[in-house]
């Protein structure tokens, strides 16, 4: 494999908001793309707060944070995590790090470049929110993945997400995962109001590539500590993330954004002087 990564391989998962369930699909997103034999990382975005490794089950020894502050290569502070996919895990509690300076979130995008010989996906569980760290580790990405659940706050807050990165000009298309839905016919409801707001007010380019139901199996994994794609591979949850990733790295997959500048581990352009 090439040093730079192939279209679509760059993913970030976002919401906009806290709550929505971000987290547990990006871990377990992760792990199914993991099961269809791809080799991922997985890095945790929320430099502050992360708390990916929570719901992996796993203790990593250092984070991005000890990388950024003793300069050293990511792959040295990656762990194995459940699955074979390789977890960077971002700080917890920090409160310096809740929004990194321009510099120091360029040195972490160039960081990647490492990794790409090694990796067919990375995927950024962003922070909650819209702040500097999450606008440009979205947009060092080539596909964004919006979690979104069907209350007027959840749609509010990732309507504001699609607008803020689609007027950047680097990213059109948005992938839509509707979350904690009764069942296909209320996710695609959910989907079709939500869609109805954007296309009203934006020009962006919006897709339904899931829903996860909200069943007992996934409540009872988030409990334990263990992503349910493997402690409940036959659930209604786990079965639609691993249709999730079959679709996404499918050649049926929808629309990537194009952007060469765009994937993680190359230069991203969105860091420019005046954000340093």
């Amino acid at each position: 494999m090439s040093n730079d990564m192939q279209p679509g391989c760059a993913i970030a998962v976002t919401s906009g908001k806290g709550g929505v369930g971000k987290t547990n699909i990006s871990v377990n997103f992760a792990l199914a793309l993991s099961k269809l034999g791809k080799r991922v990382v997985l890095f945790d975005g929320d430099l502050a707060l992360a708390n990916a490794h929570i719901l992996m089950g796993v203790n990593p020894a250092r984070t991005v944070v000890d990388a950024l502050n003793a300069d050293l290569p990511l792959i040295d502070i990656a762990m194995e995590g459940p699955g074979g996919v390789k977890l960077i895990s971002g700080g917890s509690g920090l409160e310096g790090m809740l929004n990194v300076s321009g510099p120091n979130r360029h040195k972490i995008i160039m960081a990647f470049n490492e990794l790409a010989r090694d990796v067919d996906h990375i995927v950024v569980d962003t922070a909650a929110g819209i702040d500097d760290n999450v606008i440009d580790f979205v947009n060092a990405c080539n596909r964004v993945i919006v979690v979104v659940v069907g209350e007027p706050s959840a749609f509010i807050d990732a309507y504001a997400c699609i607008k803020v990165l689609s007027q950047s000009g680097r990213m059109s298309h948005f992938d839509i995962v509707v979350n904690r839905a009764r069942d296909d016919a209320h996710g695609r409801d959910v989907f079709k109001r939500f869609k109805g707001i954007v296309d009203r007010f934006l020009t962006a380019n919006i897709y339904h590539v899931a829903t996860i139901p909200e069943d007992d199996q996934i409540n009872s994994s988030i409990s334990r500590c263990e992503p349910v794609v493997l402690s409940y591979p036959g659930s209604k949850s786990a079965r639609a993330i691993e249709g999730l990733a079959a679709l996404i790295s499918s050649p049926q997959a929808t629309p990537a954004n194009e952007d060469p500048e765009a994937i993680f581990a190359r230069r991203s352009s969105v860091l420019d002087e005046r954000r340093v």
